[in-house]
């Protein structure tokens, strides 16, 4: 077998391999990031909606009412922000999934391998399993809850103290 075809078998072994793998793994991706982003979409606008709700039977000073509110509106905001920016980025990987089959029949068809399609491929799935900014905002939205809980706390012991 000449270097050329051992070239070709390899990556014909290459694609067999690789495309069952990689539209399970798209199949799966897609049901799990649509999942994980409804729930924690869900999970951080309910817990920073009914925050605000809570504060208003309170009996505390109007300036820590507002910045506590303020604070929740934010988590809320962020939370829709981690969900669109998710939606956005698995949706880039959605586009470029037919180039990414695409590329992988054809390697399979004795064409020849591209190192850097393939890590941009790559790139691609990894910012969408792990988007940064989703976790960014995320962790933005939980730290808004925590700092209106904060502000919260803040409003009762000073409303607590004897005048």
């Amino acid at each position: 077998m000449a270097e050329d075809d051992g070239g070709r078998v390899s990556g014909r072994l290459a694609a067999e391999t690789f495309v069952p793998i990689m539209v399970e793994a798209f199949h799966d991706g897609l049901h799990e990031v649509g999942s994980l982003s409804r729930w924690l979409l869900a999970t951080l606008v309910l817990i920073n909606g009914a925050a605000p709700i809570s504060l208003l039977p309170l009996d505390m000073p109007a300036a820590a009412k507002l910045s506590a509110a303020g604070a929740f509106l934010l988590g809320i905001l962020a939370a829709l922000g981690a969900g669109s920016w998710s939606l956005y980025a698995f949706k880039r990987v959605s586009l470029s999934a037919s180039t990414m089959l695409a590329y992988w029949l054809t390697v399979a068809n004795d064409g020849s391998r591209v190192d850097a399609l393939e890590a941009m491929m790559k790139r691609h799935m990894d910012q969408a399993i792990g988007s940064r900014a989703t976790q960014v905002l995320v962790f933005a939205s939980v730290a808004a809850f925590l700092i209106g809980c904060a502000f919260v706390a803040w409003g009762l012991l000073t409303q607590a103290r004897p005048h």
